[in-house]
C-alpha cells in the first residue's frame, strides 16, 4: 500500500508542475469584464492622449514655413507657338537636348511672407516619377558602391556595361546610379523694402548621412558613368562617390511617384517680406513621361517637415473617441438610447432561453 501511495503522490507532485499545467491548459484564468464603466473611461484615457499628441504635432506642423514654385514649364519652357502645343511635352524635350549638358536656364521667385529662421532646407520636388518600381530599385549594386568591387552585376542590366561590351563596366552601375538629379541651382534674395540682391549660400553639404559617407560608398571615382549630359544624370559625377552627397540622397529610392530630396541647406535667415529670385539650370529631362518639377524652401521643427495630416489625424480619433465615450456615458445613466439603455448587469433573465 506504501508503495502505490507514494506513486500516487509523486504524480500529483508532477501534476501540480508548471508545464504540466500549462500544456493541459489548467492554469488560472481571468477575462476583463466589459463594464460600462469601464469602456466610458477608456474612451476618454484614449480622447485624452490623442488630444496631448495632436496639438503639439498640429502646432509643430503649423510653425513651418514652406514655399515651392513649378519651374520645368517656366521661362523658355513656357514660350511655344501653335503648333508645338499640340504636342508640348515634345516640343520641351526637343528644345531641352538641343541644349546639350548645358541646359536650358530657368529663373523663378518666391516671395517670402513670413520669416524662415536657419536652417532653411532646399529640395527639389518630383512628380510622376516612379522610384520605387522592382526593376529600377533592383537596378544597382551596393558592393560596388562601397568600393569593394569594380564589376558590376547582372540587376545593373541595361546600365551593365557601355553598349554591351564587357571590357567596359559602367562603375557605378544600374538605372539609379544612371539617371541621377542633374539640375542645378543658384539664388539671391533681396531683402524688405527694395534691399539690394544679394547671393544666398547654398550649402551641399551636409545633406548625407553620416553613416552612409563613411561605410556605405567608397573613395574611388567613377568609370565609364554616364557621360551624356543631355541625358537625365548625365556627367554629373566628377568627385569620389563618398563625397557625392546628391548621388547619396538619390541612390534611396522613394515609396511613392511624388517626392522631395534635399538638394541644399540655407544657414542665414531669410526674412519676411523678401524676394528669392532662383536660377535654374534646368537638365533633368520630366517631359518624356510626364513628370513636373518644383523648387522647395522648408524650415523644420522637432518633428521633421510639414505635414498637417498626423496632427489632423490625432486631433479627429481624439474627438471621435471623446464622443463615444459621452453616449456611452449618457446611455448608461439615463436609460436612453434604445438597446444601450441601462439594465442590471449580470442579469440572467434576459438571456434567450429565458426569455421564451
Amino acid at each position: 500500500m506504501g508503495l502505490f501511495r507514494r506513486k500516487k503522490e509523486a504524480g500529483t507532485e508532477e501534476k501540480s508542475h508548471f508545464y504540466h499545467r500549462f500544456a493541459q491548459q489548467e492554469l488560472a484564468g481571468w477575462s476583463p469584464v466589459i463594464t460600462a464603466k469601464v469602456v466610458v473611461i477608456y474612451f476618454f484615457v484614449v480622447a485624452a492622449v490623442c488630444v496631448a499628441l495632436g496639438v503639439p504635432v498640429l502646432v509643430a506642423s503649423l510653425g513651418i514655413v514652406q514655399y515651392s514654385v513649378r519651374y520645368d514649364d517656366q521661362g523658355p519652357m513656357a514660350g511655344f507657338n501653335d503648333q508645338a502645343r499640340h504636342n508640348l511635352a515634345a516640343a520641351r524635350s526637343a528644345r531641352l537636348h538641343e541644349r546639350g549638358g548645358a541646359g536650358v536656364t530657368i529663373p523663378v521667385e518666391i516671395q517670402v511672407e513670413r520669416d524662415m529662421q536657419p536652417p532653411v532646407y532646399v529640395y527639389y520636388s518630383l512628380h510622376s516619377f516612379y522610384q520605387n518600381h522592382k526593376r529600377y530599385v533592383r537596378s544597382r549594386n551596393d558592393g560596388q558602391l562601397a568600393g569593394k568591387t569594380k564589376d558590376p552585376n547582372v540587376k545593373c542590366q541595361p546600365q551593365q556595361f557601355v553598349g554591351g561590351n564587357a571590357s567596359q563596366p559602367i562603375n557605378p552601375c544600374g538605372l539609379i546610379a544612371w539617371s541621377l538629379f542633374n539640375d542645378s541651382f543658384s539664388a539671391t534674395v533681396a531683402g524688405p523694402a527694395g534691399a539690394q540682391s544679394t547671393p544666398l549660400n547654398l550649402s551641399e553639404s551636409g545633406i548625407a548621412w553620416g553613416y552612409d559617407k563613411t561605410h556605405l560608398y567608397g573613395a574611388y571615382r567613377p568609370t565609364n558613368f554616364n557621360s551624356d549630359p543631355a541625358y537625365r544624370g548625365g556627367n554629373m559625377s566628377t568627385v569620389p562617390v563618398n563625397q557625392n552627397e546628391h548621388l547619396m540622397v538619390w541612390m534611396k529610392p522613394a515609396a511613392k511617384p511624388s517626392f522631395r530630396k534635399l538638394w541644399a541647406i540655407i544657414r542665414d535667415p531669410i526674412p519676411a517680406g523678401s524676394v528669392v529670385r532662383i536660377v535654374v539650370q534646368n537638365r533633368f529631362n520630366t517631359y518624356d513621361f510626364g513628370g513636373a518639377k518644383e523648387f522647395v524652401l522648408s524650415t523644420n521643427s522637432w518633428m521633421g517637415g510639414k505635414n498637417l495630416f498626423l496632427g489632423v489625424a490625432y486631433l479627429v480619433v481624439g474627438g471621435l473617441a471623446f464622443l463615444t465615450a459621452l453616449a456611452f456615458l449618457v446611455a448608461n445613466y439615463t436609460g436612453c438610447f434604445g438597446a444601450l439603455r441601462r439594465r442590471k448587469f449580470g442579469d440572467v433573465s434576459v438571456l434567450s432561453w429565458n426569455r421564451k
